[in-house]
Formats: C-alpha cells, sequence, structure tokens
C-alpha cells in the first residue's frame, strides 16, 4: 500500500502545531530536568541508555532545541529532542509520548512544533526504529531511502 500524500511546506506543518486538549508545549532546552526525561522516554519504550543517567543527562545537555508536552498538572506526557542550526538542518533525535498521552496527537504536535521553531528554511529528519515506520507516513512524513551511518559502540 502507498503511503498516504506528503504534507509539504513549512506553514501545513506549523498548522498543526497546536497541542492536544490538557496539554501545553513549551522550549525546556537547559531546564528540563534529567530524571524526568530519563522516566518518559523509559514509559515510552525508545530504546536509549536509561540505564546510564550520566549519559542521558549530557544527550539532554546537547541537544540545542527540547520542545515538551506537558499536562495540566505539569507532569511531563512528552518529548521532541533535537540536535539543529535553526538555519538549515534539523535532527529529530528522540521523539517520546508518556503511554497514557500515546494516540491523542501529542507525537505528532511535538513534531509540527519542532518545525514551526525551526522555520521554513530549515529541514527536519528523524530517524525511526522499525516499529513506528509506519506511523510517521500517516502524518505526512516524506520516507528517505539516501543516507549512510557510522554507528556508535554502545
Amino acid at each position: 500500500m502507498p503511503d498516504p500524500p506528503i504534507l509539504a511546506g513549512h506553514a501545513a506543518w506549523a498548522a498543526l502545531a497546536v497541542p492536544p486538549p490538557g496539554i501545553a508545549f513549551a522550549r525546556e532546552e537547559g531546564r528540563l530536568d534529567p530524571a524526568e526525561f530519563i522516566a518518559v522516554v523509559r514509559a515510552s519504550g525508545l530504546n536509549r541508555p536509561v540505564g546510564d543517567p550520566a549519559r542521558m543527562a549530557a544527550m539532554l545537555a546537547g541537544a540545542t532545541l527540547v520542545v515538551t508536552a506537558r499536562d495540566a498538572a505539569g507532569r511531563l506526557a512528552g518529548v521532541a529532542r533535537s540536535i539543529t542550526d535553526f538555519a538549515y538542518c534539523c535532527y529529530l533525535s528522540d521523539l517520546c509520548v508518556d503511554p497514557a498521552w500515546q494516540g491523542k496527537g501529542v507525537g505528532r504536535g511535538l513534531i509540527a512544533e519542532t518545525k514551526r521553531i525551526l522555520g521554513p528554511g530549515c529541514m527536519l529528519l528523524l530517524l525511526s526504529a522499525p516499529e513506528p515506520m509506519r506511523w510517521y507516513p500517516k502524518l505526512g512524513m516524506e520516507r528517505v531511502a539516501n543516507g549512510f551511518i557510522i554507528r556508535r559502540d554502545g
């Protein structure tokens, strides 16, 4: 089955940067508590080194854009952690949503809010784990096949 149509253009993505009911988006680079980050990554099932708090804290500290989704009580519902120059390219490295909020538009909203912040001249690249590979095209994201990798040792 072919992928749905691609959602093209900054304006189309920026229009989707609306948090679902009961959620607020915020930029929290340099402010997000690493323990909160670890908890939502662990709960979401995203494969990251959650057993190594120092490494997780370093990952968070090195991010240039951290967009969070919080519920009305201030609890962390999701995070989009990115590395970007805000001018040409952005690598959305971690997108994780607490299971209680999955399927309610939080993930899509975090991607759209990230793109809105980046602006029209900046592309957003996301590398997916195998399981969500079928989810991103449903949002209108374009598949890419041109890429190369040098893997980490651990």
